[in-house]
């Protein structure tokens, strides 16, 4: 059993509790930060380095500290502290990357520095479902609630901010951009910023909160709908701590702002999982689901849907409706393409005859198909490519326009390994997008080579760098427009609804 020696009533130096937006803004911006656990062995199994190198790197955060009991001199020459009670400035924002024994003394010398928000990277408590584990993290939120202290995690990596100048991700573009993401998983909120690098897709603030036994899901909801800064917001929930104010606030969030979720623990074996994770009761599908429908967010299925949707909504967000010119050279490609957008449920409308006539001046008869798909033996580098595709983007039809790229070679010859080869391409796809009507989305068809491999990463950021959307997929780009579509669409005009099922989300 846990001894209870923390407070039983607010002690000197205790400040009242934050509210979650005032203390999301404190762990998003702080003006000063500590990380407990910085210690110079890289095999450390508890290294708060990572945080504190990331603070000094990003150069946001003026006044930061490194703990170690030891004390001593990084290479840098900072200084280390032993503790908390040594650092000589106030601190608002600390960091936990310590093992979960040491987190009470933590804390208690966290109220007498006046810190207003604790981020515990520090894992073992509920999740592990060991009686005295759980005992420790009870007695812990006991002290943060009398100290007025709010908690991120424990469990958690906490937030990746440019802005504010704090992150885990020693590889993460440093640039800020306009995608929010809130994870109960560490992992999956670094896969998710790494993935986004190469399509160029940039984030205002991440959180991950792990276990939520303080600030959770529903206060990041509330901070996102409202910031300034962030135009998309993606998910990964396991499960929701408090239904009834969960729905509220993530329908608010879907009315302004694209909120799209990637649920984990759907099935049987992924709720035993995330209870396991981060000591989550996933909730039922039925229940889910008509969350789903009540707040109008947006549900997907991967890590690769959310950024598929980020795309879209930065890149595309312009699109008329659901009528699409595909275009590529291919035969069978386009067949299954043209599928692949059906099943999404977009259109494919005959280009008009004034279209056709329009690309009969371009494409000749032999090899060629001018009525949509426009398959085209055409190749990019062609005088011809860009009056076509122009002609095609006229037609009243067509909404927006999805090129399929062919990265490995020409038809007339010439390869992905050729000098000059990867200029030429990305020029001309560049001009594409300027040259267009109506939105244009870019599909690299998988490589068949090494060099192609290496050129779509190259193009990918390129052609995103730019402003223009690429998929891997035509099926990628045509479901997550359709789901952007049906969002708009259903958040246009639309007010309120019933809350009723929100309870069976708690836990």
């Amino acid at each position: 059993m846990v001894e209870q020696t923390g407070p039983d009533r607010p002690a000197l130096g205790v400040k009242q509790a934050l509210s979650g937006r005032e203390a999301l803004q404190i762990a998003f911006h702080p003006r000063s930060a500590a990380v407990a656990g910085v210690s110079i062995r890289p095999k450390a199994t508890f290294n708060g380095m990572r945080w504190f190198k990331m603070i000094r790197q990003y150069g946001v955060v003026q006044r930061f500290y490194g703990l170690n009991p030891r004390g001593g001199v990084l290479r840098s020459g900072t200084r280390l502290y032993p503790s908390l009670r040594d650092v000589p400035d106030e601190v608002d924002y600390l960091i936990s990357v310590i093992p979960a024994h040491a987190v009470l003394d933590l804390i208690d010398q966290a109220a007498e520095k006046g810190v207003r928000v604790m981020h515990l990277v520090t894992a073992g408590f509920g999740e592990t479902g060991l009686a005295d584990r759980a005992a420790l993290g009870d007695e812990l939120l006991r002290r943060a609630k009398a100290y007025g202290i709010r908690l991120l995690g424990p469990n958690c990596m906490g937030v990746h901010t440019p802005i504010g100048g704090v992150s885990w991700m020693e590889d993460a573009d440093p640039r800020p951009g306009r995608v929010a993401m809130l994870s109960q998983s560490g992992a999956n909120a670094s896969e998710v910023v790494m993935r986004a690098q190469p399509r160029s897709v940039r984030f205002s603030y991440v959180a991950s909160y792990g276990n939520a036994v303080d600030l959770n899901e529903s206060d990041l909801l509330d901070y996102l709908a409202d910031d300034a800064d962030t135009d998309v917001v993606l998910a990964y929930l396991e499960g929701i701590k408090d239904g009834r104010r969960f729905v509220p606030l993530a329908r608010r969030l879907a009315a302004r702002k694209p909120f799209v979720v990637l649920k984990g623990g759907a099935t049987e074996a992924g709720g035993r999982a995330a209870a396991s994770h981060t000591g989550s009761l996933a909730g039922s599908a039925e229940v889910w689901q008509a969350v789903v429908r009540q707040t109008k967010l947006i549900e997907v299925t991967s890590n690769d849907e959310l950024l598929d949707i980020a795309v879209v909504a930065e890149r595309l967000g312009g699109v008329r409706g659901r009528g699409v010119a595909l275009v590529g050279r291919g035969g069978g490609h386009s067949v299954l393409a043209a599928d692949a957008i059906a099943r999404a449920g977009l259109e494919l409308p005959p280009l008009s005859e004034t279209t056709q006539e329009r690309l009969s001046a371009y494409l000749p008869p032999a090899g060629n198909s001018i009525r949509n798909p426009v398959d085209s033996d055409v190749p990019w580098d062609s005088d011809d490519f860009l009056p076509a595709l122009k002609a095609v983007s006229d037609d009243p039809q067509i909404d927006f326009v999805i090129l399929q790229a062919n990265i490995d070679n020409l038809p007339a010859g010439g390869s992905a390994a050729d000098a000059g080869f990867e200029e030429g391409l990305r020029d001309r796809l560049l001009s594409a997008a300027t040259e267009v009507s109506v939105p244009l989305a870019v599909v690299l068809r998988a490589p068949r080579t090494s060099a192609g491999v290496d050129l779509g990463i190259r193009l990918q950021q390129q052609l995103g760098d730019a402003g223009v959307a690429v998929f891997e997929s035509v099926g990628a780009c045509a479901l997550a427009m359709r789901r952007y579509l049906d969002w708009r669409t259903a958040t246009q005009g639309s007010s309120s609804a019933g809350a009723s099922t929100s309870a069976g989300l708690q836990q």
